[in-house]
């Protein structure tokens, strides 16, 4: 079986589940084609775009890996897009090839559905609910949210399946205890409003009253960076919080192990936050907005994380102070939250799963059945 991974960018959240597919397919039966040319921002935040293997196709700037892509996609078996290649997509369905579409949210706020009156996104929703008509197109939504944005546009009850974001797994997995001396709390990403940074650093001020050994650390840049860092100089002790700029993606686990807890405090507009993949295999705590996709996804409150509603900082707050007071649950949170992520949503699971579900299509067989986790149906998502 021949399987082609297209995105619009080398991300190292896509490409540890290109290994596991190169894994099993074998490098002559894969290829990872990234349509679109390294961006100077995502270069700044740290991403790494320096990456050579001999299944990776660049085919925004090399000419033979474009050839090479039209070759791909035309022939393989499985095509799992990443971009809304509507006419290519199409063509291959017309010849009954398989295609899994995968996306993020279609309705994110605060637009929301009334992205429609714009002509162009309109008509683009026409022809993908056209496409999605066919028996060889399938969906891997990304998260709960984008599952149930689709359903408002595609008919796709029984080729709908759960997806998300698959980060690298460190072996072996780190030690989820952490020294009492502090009691440390960590923030990753882009400064920019929909993450609600603001949330996080009005929540800690709750937190520092109880327990004055607290630290806030943020990491990231952006245009709120300014706002936020004034935002703390007001509500918070001078040494209890500091601001670090981005770091190299192969430095943020590595970086995490000191952290008690991880907060995601981003609004619906966080499709889904791979930064709480990489925490919880750090061996962090996690505490996560409802509204943030890899948050609703993959934490049942108390079970291996916290959830909180966007936006309530003293909901966060009281988390927590929860946290800081109780490390035997900290701690049991931190080991149920590796578990999630080594056992289900990782790379090696998703991989092995869609290549099941693939061979079951291609052959005509009842397709493989899982209750949860990559694969499994998204209506089953509530």
């Amino acid at each position: 079986m021949r399987i082609l991974q297209v995105t619009n960018s080398i991300s190292h959240h896509q490409l540890p589940l290109a290994r596991r597919l190169v894994q099993i397919c074998g490098v002559d039966n894969f290829r990872y084609a990234a349509t679109q040319p390294p961006t100077i921002e995502r270069q700044r935040i740290g991403w790494r775009f320096d990456i050579n293997e001999p299944w990776l196709l660049r085919v925004a700037e090399v000419n033979h890996d474009r050839e090479e892509f039209c070759h791909w996609w035309d022939g393989a078996d499985v095509v799992v897009c990443g971009v809304r290649a509507i006419a290519w997509m199409k063509n291959r369905l017309r010849k009954q090839m398989l295609v899994f579409h995968m996306s993020e949210r279609w309705w994110k706020p605060p637009i929301r559905m009334a992205r429609l009156i714009h002509p162009v996104f309109l008509v683009m929703a026409l022809k993908f609910r056209h496409l999605s008509k066919s028996p060889w197109f399938h969906f891997l939504p990304i998260g709960k949210y984008a599952a149930k944005d689709i359903k408002w546009l595609a008919p796709l009850k029984k080729q709908s399946w759960q997806w998300a974001y698959f980060t690298e797994i460190p072996e072996p997995l780190p030690n989820v205890e952490r020294e009492r001396e502090t009691f440390k709390v960590l923030w990753v990403g882009r400064m920019i409003k929909w993450k609600r940074v603001e949330t996080l650093i009005k929540g800690f001020s709750l937190l520092i009253k109880k327990r004055n050994d607290a630290i806030l650390t943020l990491v990231g840049d952006g245009p709120e960076r300014r706002r936020l860092q004034a935002l703390a100089r007001q509500l918070l002790p001078q040494n209890s919080f500091q601001f670090i700029s981005p770091m190299p993606e192969n430095e943020i686990v590595p970086f995490m192990k000191q952290f008690h807890v991880y907060v995601l405090p981003s609004n619906g507009g966080e499709g889904w936050g791979a930064v709480v993949n990489e925490a919880m295999s750090a061996g962090c705590a996690v505490i996560g907005s409802t509204t943030a996709g890899a948050s609703c996804t993959m934490i049942k409150h108390s079970g291996n994380g916290l959830l909180f509603r966007s936006g309530h900082w003293q909901e966060l707050g009281s988390h927590l102070q929860l946290l800081s007071q109780d490390e035997s649950l900290r701690i049991m949170l931190a080991m149920e939250g590796q578990k999630t992520i080594q056992n289900l949503w990782s790379p090696t699971t998703a991989a092995n799963r869609l290549v099941t579900v693939c061979r079951d299509l291609l052959n005509g067989h009842a397709v493989s059945h899982f209750d949860s986790g990559p694969m499994a149906p998204a209506s089953s998502w509530k």
